[in-house]
């Protein structure tokens, strides 16, 4: 049995999950979350490395975490996701020919760079020549050095930084990926300040798009419509939501509140529905099957259906207990319910090494 522990840095805490896996299903060990000070995430990317490495290092000690075998999750604008169409070639040559072959459909210069891939699917060119369409990930390359810092400085030992989305996906649908299903399925998760889309068929992540808005956007836009404190705006957002369907009207202070909500979940809604588009036009798509949810922005009321609708797609709350067992968590079992939309992402990058993951889910480098 292999343990592995997924690290999820986000904009307000650092979580861990412990994940046992091996023939039968994956055990959650452990998992633990520690609140970050205010302003050391910004949009996904670590403005403090120093900060962050106290609070990891603080969570790992409290909670007596594992420190090898350490799988950190990336996520925020500094990331691309591409499918590209390549020259088949064997696994080591594409891994050389990467940066040649990949360099014109990224917009980050491949010497600056890390760089990796997971096959899609074969098929013959026009002109009759074996091709592979690939999902490339680029990730800046400081901003990967500075996460094997920060766990360096913490006394961790990184096994893989993963590309997030692959982790969300993972924990989300779990051996269901094995099983295909039937046609696209999605998985959104609303953090605090990004909001992830994946678009899975086949049993393989076909497409990733990250965008800058999360739920502190939708508390920004309450403390300056109606010149509140943060505090008043979370409280607020909380008890009103956004409106289940078509536009609130009213002049009191909850209508005009859910107003405020709805135009900016409105305009989140409309670039979810661009990235899923964009993605069904180019595979011949018609429809998801089904949209899974996730994260605490995604907990605001009525926003998830609000999305459904505007996809005409069925919407599930993510159930990563589904999917894996439970070990003797210091945690009661109404607890760990709570934490279930944050769950995600520190325990699919637990499951990294987990049989029941297709190799095509993995996103691998370290340093």
């Amino acid at each position: 049995m292999a343990v592995a522990v997924g690290l999820d840095i986000g904009s307000e805490a650092v979580r861990a999950a412990v994940v046992e896996s091996g023939k039968g299903a994956a055990v959650l060990r452990r998992f633990a979350e520690m609140p970050l000070p205010p302003g050391v995430i910004d949009s996904g990317d670590i403005a403090d490395e120093g900060a962050v490495a106290e609070v990891v290092a603080a969570l790992w000690k409290r909670h007596r975490l594992p420190r090898k075998r350490v799988v950190i999750g990336i996520a925020n604008q500094r990331v691309i996701v591409r499918q590209v169409d390549v020259p088949h070639l064997e696994e080591g040559e594409l891994v050389d020919a990467l940066p040649f072959q990949v360099q014109d459909a990224i917009p980050i210069p491949v010497e600056e760079a890390v760089l990796d891939f997971v096959p899609l699917e074969e098929f013959t060119s026009p002109e009759g020549d074996l091709m592979l369409s690939i999902l490339v990930v680029a990730a800046q390359r400081d901003m990967v050095e500075g996460l094997v810092r920060i766990a360096d400085n913490a006394g961790l030992s990184v096994l893989s930084i993963d590309l997030q989305a692959f982790g969300l996906v993972r924990a989300a649908f779990g051996a269901d990926l094995l099983l295909g299903g039937e046609g696209p399925q999605a998985l959104l998760d609303i953090g605090g300040s990004i909001s992830q889309i994946a678009i899975v068929r086949g049993g393989i992540t076909r497409f990733v798009r990250i965008l800058p808005t999360g739920g502190e956007h939708f508390t920004e836009t309450l403390m300056a419509g109606m010149s509140i404190s943060r505090e008043d705006a979370e409280a607020l957002k909380r008890r009103v939501g956004v409106a289940p369907h078509g536009f609130p009207e009213g002049d009191d202070e909850e209508m005009i509140a859910r107003r405020i909500l709805t135009r900016t979940a409105d305009a989140l809604i409309e670039e979810i529905r661009g990235s899923v588009n964009y993605y069904l036009t180019q595979a011949g798509e018609h429809a998801l099957s089904r949209l899974v949810v996730a994260g605490n922005g995604a907990r605001l009321p009525h926003l998830a259906n609000r999305v459904g609708r505007s996809l005409n797609a069925r919407v599930e709350p993510v159930r990563v207990l589904d999917h894996v067992s439970v070990g003797r968590i210091q945690m009661t079992e109404s607890e760990l319910l709570d934490f279930q939309p944050v769950l995600p992402a520190a325990v699919g990058l637990g499951l990294w090494g987990s049989y029941v993951v297709p190799p095509t889910n993995r996103f691998a480098h370290v340093g």
